[in-house]
């Protein structure tokens, strides 16, 4: 029977512990990590062997932050055996898999955690399930394999692949495979490349031991070596070393993009068909799929590289820590060329990972987005109680992915997204209990803005003061909410209240981005560690580099753990 059960894993102490249980059972379902840190759960089948079952079209949201489930959007097509895949604006792509008759879907959707709803895209080319779906680095999707399965007539594997467009919706046949296979695995490479690996082949029912290559650059596959057993592998994991590791059952193998060819590893003590998670210090979490067996696999730490060390990965993990999105391609690639263009200069290295990184928070996106949300909420309530910060992580993140939802800088229309987004959220802010509550409508217009710029700390001068309280025009109370909307914005834009808070936010971000937590959060129990790096910010007068300050936090044992050892 399938369960509604939940677990955490505390890779510190090595311990599972129960957490809130979902609003349905469920399997073959997926579950999706988002950007506000939420997980995404959707579809599956509600399986008891004393009823009939079907898949199901709903869908339900897991907050660490409370360890709950809540229900969201329901899908558009009920479906089980499906792919998620993030994209880089955020959403979720779910692609294919079963019908309630258990034929195979030819459809695709898109959920969209800023208003979670569900809307449908274009179609794949081809009905499949038991298929693949990897994000490429160029921010388009590989869908490969798998099977289109009807129960009308007989199915087979299929050697067909196709990519999906998110800036246009559509899906296009890239190259065939060298070998139709479904139930294989798919691993992205650090060299842009997609690996595939074993599974059911037309002639193989117990399994293959091929594996190929597909370049993204010509939209070709290429045969690499072969694995030493023949399977249907169930997890392939990319290693902190760049090789992969590939499980099923009670055989591991190791596969070597340099040499193109794999080798044995360590066996699983038990055989392991559940999922793998890679953990922050290099090892792999492995479960069963059928009792409670859980083991971890050490690559070993001999010369074990971190992640973060490497420049892409430097630069892709910046855009999701302070931009809340997978990069844009130019994007990507001008950062990346700033830090490799050192070579192998060390000390160039170093000066190039700060400078790079402090861009992040400097670059227009984030000032227009992330910090204005600060800004927002420091003219909105002030200082957090007992703290010298206006707010906390868990408010931040989904409110800035909200406003900078779709904002690219510098593409096409970036300026007309932005702007619309400001209006609708800052609409939605001034509407929330919280906001309503200190700000009575009651209250007289003079009295509502002289309120905001007291908890911004800013004295407005009599003709800025002016400007903002004729946002009302000649009303008496504040009921109107696009005016209250508007007020709030220009408050917090207000020049004086930008300089400000600009070292401030700069300090906070530090602890929001690079450690994904508050400043009084464990390790710390207090605001001290925050205290420490304005006052010294404060006594370079903002020069992070002299400061030292981004690069003790990019450089903290406790932001390169969240990567690898």
């Amino acid at each position: 029977n399938s369960l509604n059960t939940a677990e955490l894993y505390d890779p510190a102490t090595g311990t599972w512990s129960r957490t809130g249980s979902l609003n349905m059972s469920r399997v073959y379902h997926t579950a999706t990590l988002l950007l506000n840190g939420k997980v995404l759960v959707e579809g599956g089948v509600d399986e008891n062997i004393l009823r009939p079952s079907a898949p199901v079209d709903s869908a339900e949201l897991y907050d660490p932050a409370t360890g709950t489930w809540s229900n969201t959007g329901s899908l558009n097509t009920a479906r089980l055996a499906h792919t998620a895949t993030l994209l880089p604006n955020g959403k979720v792509l779910i692609a294919a898999g079963f019908d309630y008759e258990y034929n195979s879907l030819n459809t695709a959707e898109l959920y969209d955690p800023a208003t979670g709803t569900w809307s449908r895209t274009g179609s794949l080319n081809m009905s499949r399930v038991y298929h693949t779906a990897t994000l490429l680095l160029n921010g388009k999707v590989l869908v490969e394999g798998g099977v289109d399965e009807n129960i009308l007539r007989p199915s087979a594997p299929v050697d067909s692949a196709e990519l999906y467009d998110p800036a246009t919706g559509t899906w296009s046949n890239t190259g065939s495979l060298n070998t139709a296979r479904l139930a294989h695995t798919a691993t992205l490479l650090s060299n842009g490349k997609v690996l595939v690996a074993a599974g059911y082949g037309p002639n193989a029912p117990n399994g293959l031991n091929s594996a190929e290559l597909y370049d993204p650059a010509t939209g070709t596959w290429t045969r690499t070596g072969d694995l030493n057993t023949e399977r249907d592998s169930r997890t392939a994991t990319l290693l902190p070393s760049g090789k992969v590791l590939l499980v099923g059952n009670d055989i591991a193998e190791l596969y070597d993009p340099a040499t193109g060819t794999w080798g044995l590893t360590a066996s699983p003590k038990k055989a392991l068909i559940g999922p793998a998670t890679p953990l922050p210090n290099g090892t792999v979490l492995m479960l069963a799929s059928y009792d409670n067996t859980a083991e971890l696999y050490d690559p070993g730490t001999s010369a074990m590289p971190n992640l973060i060390d490497n420049a892409q990965f430097f630069v892709r993990q910046h855009y999701r820590d302070f931009l809340n999105r997978e990069p844009d391609t130019d994007g990507l690639n001008f950062w990346t060329a700033e830090i490799v263009s050192c070579g192998s200069d060390a000390q160039c290295v170093e000066a190039k990972r700060i400078n790079v990184s402090a861009a992040y928070f400097l670059s227009i996106e984030f000032q227009q987005t992330g910090y204005l949300v600060y800004r927002l909420y420091k003219s909105s309530y002030g200082n957090l109680p007992s703290a010298p910060v206006p707010i906390t992580l868990h408010e931040f993140l989904p409110d800035t992915q909200k406003i900078g939802q779709g904002v690219i800088v510098n593409q096409s229309g970036w300026e007309q997204v932005l702007e619309n987004n400001k209006q609708s959220f800052t609409s939605e802010f001034v509407q929330r209990s919280r906001f309503t509550s200190a700000f009575l409508t009651s209250m007289t217009p003079a009295q509502f803005v002289d309120r905001l710029f007291t908890n911004a700390g800013v004295t407005p001068s009599v003709t800025d003061r002016q400007a903002v309280i004729g946002e009302f025009g000649s009303a008496t109370s504040t009921s109107d909410v696009a005016a209250r909307a508007r007020t709030l914005r220009r408050v917090a834009e207000n020049s004086t209240m930008n300089i400000k808070e600009f070292n401030r936010a700069f300090v906070l971000m530090q602890y929001f981005g690079y450690l994904r937590r508050n400043p009084n959060d464990a390790p710390d129990s207090d605001y001290s560690g925050y205290q420490f790096w304005l006052a010294k910010l404060n006594v370079f007068d903002g020069n992070f580099v002299n400061a030292e300050m981004v690069k003790a936090f990019i450089t903290s044992t406790e932001y390169r753990q969240r990567f690898g050892p």
